[in-house]
């Protein structure tokens, strides 16, 4: 499956999940709010994912450094 280029970007993922917090609150029906609630805490939580991926490439390279430093 290809991924698109915002797919770890945790900047995109911040921006949808205010997106859905502003969508959230113009609502009137609660369960279409609290569903919209949800999508934000969803994106929350791959704002998390693109950091842990972020910081896994980060370590990996650093660790390809110290390797390359050390032969």
């Amino acid at each position: 499956m290809p991924t698109t280029p915002y797919f770890k970007d945790p900047e995109y993922w911040r921006q949808r999940a205010e997106e859905a917090r502003v969508l959230a609150e113009l609502m009137m029906d609660e369960t279409a709010k609290k569903t919209m609630l949800r999508v934000a805490e969803d994106c929350d939580i791959a704002v998390r994912a693109a950091m842990r991926s972020i910081y896994e490439l980060a370590v990996r390279a650093a660790i390809r450094v110290i390797d390359a430093k050390g032969s």
